[in-house]
């Protein structure tokens, strides 16, 4: 068994008694992997920041899975780096006979798609009503200092800095990456995974978790062929969820282990409440395409 030795000695520094506990909840559920035969095993969760990718790690963390970034049992390059250059090296990472997740925010790409499939790989796909997701962005934004686009809206009424959030750009902005503006970025990340016909992956609705979240969670167990009980999976969400609401989300943000958190609110028609009509108007102006092509009645 290999040990991911920087992972544990940083991680038993600072919080010695919780790495603890995940080395514990690592190996039972290593140990239960052997269990489930003739199953996908490996996970690749695809969604754009705020858009429910971390509704989705609660729901796979009561499930036999392990996080492949955050394990003492796992190896695996910084996830941040990933591309569709590169994408294939980290492929090789995963065990073949042990549950085992990531977490991106890649775009739809054909061949990256067609390779994850050839290597029995699962996909969800995290979707989200873009108004609230850009609502949830700004927050995140305002609550992180390091973030590229913090400046922008920091000291500034919600109005005009949720609008220059939209598309402003800083000087801390990736030199090595072509910008594109946040909004029109979301847009088409949204759009194009819609476009995607394939029985093989699932796309999950954020918004389909606060109209029916048993529903939600079935419909993710069914996908995985998991045997657990979805209403015990629903109340530890509840509990873990009214703990976090009490932590900022700065301090959330600088926790070690498993416990790095963004989750916020997450509200469903939080746009509603917060659009005023310049937001509005300037909100549409420069979306690149009409609001209907990524959001259908039918999905909620």
């Amino acid at each position: 068994m290999k040990i991911n030795s920087i992972y544990l000695f940083k991680n038993l520094f600072f919080n010695p008694f919780e790495t603890i506990n995940e080395i514990k909840e690592d190996l039972n559920k290593d140990s239960l992997s052997k269990k489930y035969v003739g199953i996908n095993k490996k996970l690749w969760i695809c969604g754009l920041p705020k858009s429910g990718t971390t509704l989705i790690e609660q729901i796979l963390d009561f499930l036999p899975y392990v996080r492949i970034d955050r394990s003492v049992f796992r190896s695996f390059p910084d996830k941040g780096k990933i591309t569709f250059e590169n994408f294939e090296k980290y492929l090789k990472f995963f065990p073949e006979n042990k549950f085992s997740y990531v977490k991106t925010h890649l775009e739809h790409n054909s061949n990256f798609l067609d390779n994850l499939k050839k290597n029995n790989f699962n996909v969800i796909v995290s979707l989200r009503d873009i108004r609230d997701t850009m609502i949830s962005r700004y927050y995140h934004i305002l609550n992180e200092p390091s973030h590229w686009q913090h400046e922008v809206v920091k000291n500034k009424e919600f109005e005009k800095g949720f609008i220059d959030s939209l598309t402003r750009k800083t000087d801390k902005y990736p030199k090595n990456l072509k910008f594109r503006e946040p909004l029109s970025d979301y847009y088409f990340w949204i759009k194009n995974w819609i476009s995607v016909k394939d029985n093989n992956i699932i796309k999950v609705w954020f918004e389909n978790y606060k109209k029916n979240p048993e529903d939600y969670i079935n419909k993710i167990l069914k996908y995985t062929r998991i045997d657990f009980n979805s209403k015990d999976i629903l109340e530890g969400i509840k509990k873990k969820n009214e703990i976090d609401k009490k932590i900022s989300l700065d301090k959330k943000l600088k926790r070690k282990n498993k416990n790095i958190s963004t989750f916020r609110v997450g509200k469903s028609e939080q746009w509603k409440k917060l659009f005023n009509k310049k937001i509005e108007t300037e909100f549409y102006k420069i979306l690149p395409g009409e609001i209907n092509n990524i959001i259908s009645k039918n999905n909620f």
